[in-house]
């Protein structure tokens, strides 16, 4: 097993994904990572967005990163990976496919 350090935390594949959560409430956007709300914003777009940067920021650190967000049912979608991350832009959420 690979262990590395940043900042005297340890990071490697035992770290636990960190989720970034995008979540509506009172009428705007925010992005709940670990129980902590930050936002608001206008939109769930720009929440998405704040969310994959947050995201990204935490995968530089190596620890492993995702992005969830809500569709109009309500259905959570995983829209950024950080292990599958290339060009770091998240999938559209209408753009998800449901299976039958």
């Amino acid at each position: 097993m690979v262990i590395s350090w940043h900042s005297g935390v340890a990071a490697g594949p035992e770290m636990a994904t960190a989720l970034y959560i995008v979540i509506q409430s009172r009428g705007k956007w925010w992005v709940d990572f670990e129980g902590r709300a930050h936002g608001p914003h206008d939109s769930r777009e720009v929440a998405a967005m704040e969310a994959r940067n947050q995201a990204q920021f935490m995968a530089h650190m190596d620890r492993p990163s995702e992005v969830l967000v809500p569709d109009a049912d309500g259905k959570f979608w995983v829209v950024w990976d950080s292990r599958k991350a290339t060009a770091g832009v998240p999938t559209r959420v209408n753009e998800q496919t449901r299976a039958a």
